[in-house]
């Protein structure tokens, strides 16, 4: 609770300074009255504050468990691209001659495995590189 003390020491200092600008009606107990009010403050302030700190963990986990999920589909997306890209190409290396359709079906096959890693890579483009960690405070 040290922030909140050195919080609480600087609004009474501030307050203090500035006394001939705020008469004081309430008597000699005001100040004890003040302190409390300040203490009562410094606490709300220091609950939200780490109301707030616990929300940006609990969302930058849940992001990080997220983007983990999509690098994951990602990765075992363009696996499965390269996997039917080699059948492909295993059956395009076959020395037997394919039927135009079969050979029509094969090269559309093959098209639309390298449309679809084309996009992945542009996909990849647009992403920033990873984000260093921020240090601890």
């Amino acid at each position: 609770m040290e922030h909140g003390i050195e919080i609480k020491a600087h609004i009474e200092l501030h307050l203090h300074d500035h006394a001939n600008e705020y008469p004081n009606d309430h008597g000699a107990g005001n100040d004890h009255e003040l302190s409390a009010k300040l203490d009562k403050m410094v606490t709300f302030l220091q609950l939200m504050k780490e109301t707030i700190m616990q929300a940006i963990t609990d969302y930058a986990a849940a992001q990080n468990a997220f983007n983990d999920r999509q690098d994951t589909a990602i990765a075992d997306l363009a696996a499965d691209i390269k996997n039917l890209n080699d059948q492909i190409a295993a059956l395009q290396a076959t020395p037997t001659v394919l039927p135009a359709e079969d050979q029509a079906l094969l090269d559309g096959l093959t098209a639309r495995g390298q449309t679809i890693a084309d996009k992945l890579d542009a996909l990849d483009a647009l992403t920033p590189p990873v984000i260093p960690a921020v240090p601890a405070a």
